[in-house]
């Protein structure tokens, strides 16, 4: 495979996503093509199939699946990146994506949904890597700041 691909760095630096390697980066490197042609992460994850179809009547909302009129090899690219995170998930503990899956696991009782979410992570995460040039990084925690009022 490495003959046959020709050096390229957005290939390189989604090789550095969690659990992606020389293939699937290739195969999303390829499909999302130029990466400014979307209007932002959401956009991107859009065409991926990682997010979930709004099911809407006058006075009742849902979600419904994801759809099927998407990239197929991208979303097969993003969903087998996050298959591989789920079988990580002991040695991952302290990574974003683990705790992100265990969440989602926790609160739907459904591998599949909590497997979407990593992917749909992943998508945006791949949005802004390749928008700034830059490696992948672990999302900032968020600090919980205390007032004066509650100690």
């Amino acid at each position: 495979m490495e003959e046959i691909l020709w050096p390229n760095a957005d290939r390189d630096l989604l090789d550095s996503l969690p659990c992606v390697g020389k293939i699937l980066s290739a195969v999303m490197a390829l499909e999302i093509g130029i990466v400014r042609r979307f209007g932002g992460p959401d956009h991107l994850a859009s065409y991926a199939g990682s997010v979930q179809r709004a099911v809407e009547s006058a006075d009742w909302k849902s979600k419904g699946r994801c759809p099927r009129d998407c990239n197929v090899y991208l979303k097969w690219a993003y969903v087998e990146a996050a298959n591989l995170i789920s079988t990580h998930r002991e040695a991952w503990a302290d990574r974003h994506v683990v705790q992100l899956y265990e969440r989602v696991k926790a609160s739907s009782k459904m591998h599949a949904k909590a497997t979407m979410a990593v992917a749909r992570h992943l998508a945006e995460a791949s949005y802004w890597m390749l928008i700034k040039q830059e490696v992948y990084r672990e999302p900032q925690k968020k600090l919980h700041v205390l007032s004066s009022t509650h100690g």
